[in-house]
């Protein structure tokens, strides 16, 4: 759906447009929640063909894209495993430096992998301290068996309909998720094609407040309004969905492009996944230690 660009910024585009709705009309409202979901799930499967699944094993490529706050490119091997609520999402990279992102939740915690004994990559260490996004079934989207829409009724979330919004040229419906518990200040935006109520983009956006230290006026970080105060440290996953195609008479996207943007007074950080799925397997029998980061 959305193209690479060989500039930064316009990879950023999906989270600046995200804020800026699109005049919602007649054709908005008279959709109801329950309603999209509900063709949202329909566009994955039958409801037969949903409770065939019990597991789901994706490998494929991924490449990884240093653009701001570092530089350089990676190839590697991606792996997607979930049963249920369990998931775990694997990346490995014959680099020492950065060997592998590995994220998992085994139904009572979030564990996450170190790139160096002691130190977790920036987009572990994020996932790690906000875990409802593996908790909820949010990160990796329909690619997962735990993806938050196909259990509403038990996870009980707040979702609410937001109308259609304009990314990058192409109207999009949008849903605000919130957990039941553990999500605190984190915004989680599910974005839906209105042809087809694929999900094809989330938004997971987190604004901190600088640390309460004194600084004076005019140092580096301040915002230009002269009122002194620290700019907030914007936290952002953007996650685009496409490629589907059919597998046991499921409709699943077999490709994921994951973007994580840090944006605050000491640094900028912009990192780009791209994963290609290409083999998908079902009910594979699966032991309850994949789900452990060890």
């Amino acid at each position: 759906m959305l193209q690479r660009s060989v500039y930064p910024v316009v990879s950023l585009l999906l989270i600046c447009l995200a804020g800026a709705a699109a005049p919602v009309g007649a054709k908005d409202e008279k959709i109801k929640v329950e309603d999209l979901i509900a063709k949202h799930l329909a566009s994955i499967g039958t409801p037969e063909a949903l409770a065939a699944v019990r597991s789901r094993v994706t490998s494929g490529t991924v490449q990884l894209i240093f653009r701001l706050g570092n530089q350089g490119q990676l190839d590697g091997k991606s792996n997607i495993l979930s049963e249920g609520r369990l998931v775990r999402i694997g990346m490995n990279f014959a680099a020492r430096q950065y060997a592998m992102e590995q994220l998992a939740y085994d139904g009572e915690k979030v564990t996450a992998g170190q790139i160096e004994p002691g130190r977790r990559s920036q987009l572990s260490a994020f996932v790690y301290q906000h875990d409802v996004l593996l908790e909820e079934g949010l990160l990796g989207g329909t690619i997962t068996t735990a993806w938050a829409l196909l259990d509403t009724a038990g996870r009980k979330p707040k979702v609410s309909f937001s109308g259609l919004k304009k990314i990058e040229g192409k109207q999009l419906y949008e849903l605000k998720y919130k957990a039941r518990k553990g999500q605190g200040d984190l915004q989680v935006s599910l974005y839906f094609e209105p042809e087809t109520f694929r999900h094809v983009a989330s938004q997971y956006r987190l604004s901190q407040p600088p640390p309460m230290t004194a600084a004076p006026t005019g140092s580096p970080g301040m915002e230009p309004t002269g009122s002194g105060r620290l700019k907030d440290t914007i936290y952002t996953i953007v996650e685009q969905f496409g490629d589907f195609k059919a597998v046991d008479s499921l409709t699943l996207p077999h490709s994921c492009k994951m973007v994580f943007t840090i944006e605050g007074q000491e640094q900028t950080f912009l990192t780009e996944w791209d994963i290609a799925i290409a083999q998908v397997a079902h009910n594979a029998q699966m032991e309850p230690g994949y789900f452990v980061v060890q």
